[in-house]
C-alpha cells in the first residue's frame, strides 16, 4: 500500500466545477487496495476542507458544498491546514487553472515536503502562461500560430493592427486561462472590440492568435516512474461547433474524439515529436497535453496543459484507454511518478 493519498480539487479559478468533476472521477476509479484516501476540497474562497474516504464516497453535491455537507472537516486556512496534510504520503493534483496549475499551490505543497503529481512550479507558471510558453516554443524551434501581444505595454497592438495581421476570424486570450474558458473568437472588427474590452477587465495583456484552419490534436507524454517518458496516441479532435470550446469539451457529443487519430504514420509522429518537444521545452514532469493544429504540412503547437482534466470526458484518460491501459492504471502511474521524482530530488 503507498500510504495516504491526498486528492485536491476545486480552487478559485473558474474552472472549479471542472476540478471537482475530476476529483470525483479520480475518487471513483482509483484502487482503493492499494491507497488510503482523503478528499481535500479548496473552495473559491481558498478554504481547505478534508474527509477521509471510507466504503461511501461522496457525491458532487458533497464537494460543491463540503461545508454544508457533514463529512468534511474545515474550514482550514492554507496556513492553518496542517491536519490536512499529516500524513500525507502524496498529494494527486485534481486541479485546473490559476492557483492549481500555475505554480501556486506547487510551491505551497514544496514548502511542505510533499510529492505531488504533475509538474513543478517554473514548468507549471511557464506552461500556464500562453505569452511565455510561445516564447519558449519559438526558441526550440517549435511551429505556433501568428500571435500579437495586446496591452499596455504594447502601444502598438491595437484593434486594428490586429485586424490588419491576424485578419477575421482571430482568436483573443486571457494568456492564463484554461479550459477554453477567458477567451473568444472574433469574426469582425465589432466582435474584436467587443472582446478586447470584455477581456481586458481579467488580465493586463490579451494574447492575439491567428485562427487556423486545419485539423485539430492533442497528445498526452506521460512519465513512468524509471523516468522515461512516451508520448499516448495522439487524439484527433472534430468538433461541432467552431472551435473546440468549453462546451465542446465537457458536453457529451458536442465534439468527436478519435483516439487513436486516424492518421497517417508520418504524421502521428509528428503529432508526438510535437508532444515531446513541448514537454521538454518547458520542463514538464508527470503529465501534460499538448493541443496542435495541421494544416499545409506544418504542426502549429498551440499550448501544453500541465494538469490536463480526468473527468470521464477528459482526453487524457481517453488516450490512456488507446493505449491498452485503465483509468486506475493512469492513476498509479501519475502517483508512482511523483513518489519516485521525490525519491531522486531526497535522496
Amino acid at each position: 500500500m503507498t500510504g495516504l493519498i491526498n486528492i485536491v480539487m476545486g480552487g478559485p479559478s473558474a474552472e472549479h466545477e471542472v476540478s471537482l468533476n475530476s476529483g470525483l472521477e479520480v475518487l471513483e476509479n482509483i484502487d482503493k487496495s492499494k491507497h488510503r484516501l482523503r478528499a481535500v476540497v479548496i473552495t473559491q474562497d481558498k478554504q481547505f476542507y478534508f474527509h477521509d474516504i471510507n466504503a461511501r464516497l461522496p457525491e458532487l453535491k458533497d464537494l460543491m458544498r463540503p461545508g454544508a455537507s457533514g463529512r468534511f472537516q474545515g474550514p482550514y486556512t492554507a496556513d492553518a491546514a496542517h491536519k490536512v496534510w499529516e500524513g500525507c504520503s502524496v498529494a494527486f493534483l485534481a486541479l485546473h487553472g490559476s492557483f492549481g496549475e500555475d505554480g501556486v499551490f506547487q510551491g505551497y505543497l514544496d514548502t511542505l515536503g510533499i510529492p505531488y503529481t504533475g509538474s513543478g512550479v517554473f514548468a507549471s507558471a511557464l506552461a500556464m502562461n500562453k505569452i511565455a510558453s510561445k516564447l519558449i516554443y519559438e526558441q526550440k524551434g517549435i511551429s505556433v500560430p501568428p500571435y500579437s501581444i495586446y496591452g499596455k505595454d504594447y502601444p502598438g497592438i491595437t484593434a486594428n493592427s490586429i485586424a490588419e495581421k491576424h485578419g477575421f476570424p482571430c482568436f483573443i486570450k486571457c494568456p492564463q486561462s484554461g479550459s477554453s474558458r477567458l477567451m473568444g473568437r472574433a469574426g469582425s472588427h465589432e466582435e474584436l472590440q467587443s472582446l478586447i474590452s470584455e477581456l481586458s477587465v481579467h488580465s493586463d495583456e490579451l494574447l492575439v492568435e491567428t485562427a487556423i484552419d486545419g485539423i485539430e490534436f492533442s497528445c498526452a507524454v506521460i512519465e513512468r516512474s524509471d523516468g522515461s517518458i512516451e508520448a499516448l496516441p495522439p487524439i484527433e479532435i472534430r468538433p461541432k461547433s467552431q472551435f473546440f470550446d468549453y462546451t465542446a469539451k465537457y458536453t457529451d457529443g458536442a465534439s468527436e474524439e478519435i483516439v487513436p487519430a486516424p492518421r497517417s504514420e508520418e504524421i502521428i509522429e509528428s503529432i508526438k515529436r510535437n508532444s515531446l518537444a513541448a514537454h521538454k521545452a518547458l520542463g514538464c514532469k508527470g503529465i501534460s497535453r499538448t493541443d496542435m493544429i495541421l494544416k499545409d504540412g506544418i504542426m502549429y503547437v498551440l499550448e501544453t496543459n500541465t494538469l490536463p482534466g480526468m473527468t470521464r470526458n477528459s482526453l487524457l484518460p481517453k488516450a490512456f484507454y488507446a493505449s491498452g491501459g485503465t483509468y486506475a492504471e493512469l492513476l498509479d502511474e501519475l502517483i508512482d511518478s511523483a513518489l519516485a521524482r521525490r525519491s531522486t530530488i531526497t535522496a
